[in-house]
């Protein structure tokens, strides 16, 4: 019932709020920035939207395009298949600011320079933008968000040439970029890195930087317009809305790294103890190992060859998170003595070996967490393959 709220608002909003599509001389454009949220993991890269007041018209409304629906049927698997539908949502700028008091997240705006004309044109483009036919689009992390989309649409919509002034030339990867904002939250960290290719690690440009909010305010507050021989910068007046501490201390997770290499010892004694005592493997212990690590490769699988997504493709982690893992995993002990096992135990130890061989000159950037799963197994299918086709 929300739902069907929430879109008949949108509706309203489009058809009504809007009817009176010429601005006053004293309405405002800006650009508003949301800190990151210390919620649900979506909400730690900050947000952006744009802010649109014409007290003439009593119009004071904020266009948001990083809207999506929860209810939406298989949202997970459409999510992970890159085939998500985002959409441009209206609200109240007093409700939009409520929301991020209530989450405590802090909220900038930036009131844009822009002439009449120009702000026509923007607004236009906006509200252009709400109709149904136009409304969503299919959302990309770091190339079509709720940043990106504003990025363009402002720049697209100002006369003249933009440049930005006092930029440095310090340029880093896609994957070095969000690392600043999952640093609190070193299991979101990592296990994104195990998911996210080898294009995540492409250099991103000044003009790529902006799919973060963060960065899009800056650069922002950077741009100057070029129209002729006029230059004036982009942003006319800056202000904080909401201001809230930021938390340094919160969530101390534990490292993963760390667990992992404790997981690794722990693998290590029960080694000592199947060898000296129990003389064959433990099979339990065998059996969650390889089913997890399968389904992570299923995973990546799925990620590389099926999702729509751009910086899933050409993942190293494939090396060692092999799907071929949930068979070993499921299958009854007394059915291993086979040639398909013999040799797929083969290549599994053979892929490991390699892959822990080429770590440092692999081009991707691998979470330290895998290095130590990696060892562990190969390790356990060391001791399968001597147990099974070495005993005598």
């Amino acid at each position: 019932m929300k739902r069907v709220l929430f879109l008949i608002s949108i509706i309203f909003f489009s058809s009504n709020t809007f009817a009176a599509k010429q601005l006053s001389q004293e309405a405002k454009i800006s650009l508003l920035t949301c800190s990151p949220g210390k919620g649900e993991v979506y909400t730690i890269y900050g947000h952006s939207a744009i802010r649109v007041k014409d007290d003439l018209y009593n119009i004071d409304s904020v266009f948001n395009y990083g809207t999506f629906d929860f209810n939406t049927p298989n949202f997970y698997l459409k999510f992970a298949n890159g085939n998500l539908n985002y959409f441009l949502s209206v609200r109240s700028f007093k409700g939009f600011l409520q929301s991020y008091f209530h989450n405590e997240q802090s909220v900038w705006e930036q009131e844009l320079n822009l002439s009449q004309e120009e702000k026509q044109k923007l607004f236009n483009a906006l509200v252009l933008n709400t109709q149904p036919e136009n409304r969503f689009y299919r959302y990309d992390f770091f190339f079509d968000n709720c940043a990106t989309r504003i990025r363009d649409i402002v720049l697209d919509n100002i006369d003249g040439t933009v440049s930005y002034r006092d930029t440095t030339e310090k340029v880093s990867s896609f994957r070095s970029y969000i690392h600043e904002y999952e640093a609190k939250m070193p299991w979101v960290l990592q296990g994104l890195d195990i998911l996210l290719g080898l294009k995540t690690d492409d250099p991103a440009y000044l003009h790529d930087q902006m799919f973060l909010p963060d960065y899009l305010m800056l650069y922002f507050s950077k741009a100057l317009k070029h129209n002729g021989e006029e230059k004036v910068g982009l942003v006319k007046e800056m202000q904080p809305l909401l201001k809230f501490e930021n938390n340094e201390d919160q969530n101390k997770a534990i490292s993963p790294t760390l667990v992992f290499w404790l997981l690794l010892l722990v693998s290590l004694l029960i080694l000592v103890y199947e060898l000296r005592l129990r003389k064959k493997p433990l099979m339990i212990f065998n059996r969650i190992i390889f089913f997890v690590t399968g389904l992570v490769g299923v995973l990546i699988l799925f990620l590389m060859f099926i999702s729509h997504h751009a910086v899933t493709g050409e993942n190293f982690n494939i090396m060692w998170a092999l799907p071929t893992f949930l068979i070993l995993a499921v299958l009854p002990l007394n059915r291993y003595r086979t040639n398909f096992i013999k040799y797929l135990l083969i290549f599994s130890l053979s892929t490991l070996f390699l892959f822990l061989a080429a770590w440092f000159i692999i081009p991707q950037q691998l979470p330290p967490m895998v290095f130590p799963i990696a060892i562990l197994l190969f390790v356990r299918l060391a001791l399968l393959y001597r147990y099974i086709f070495q005993q005598k």
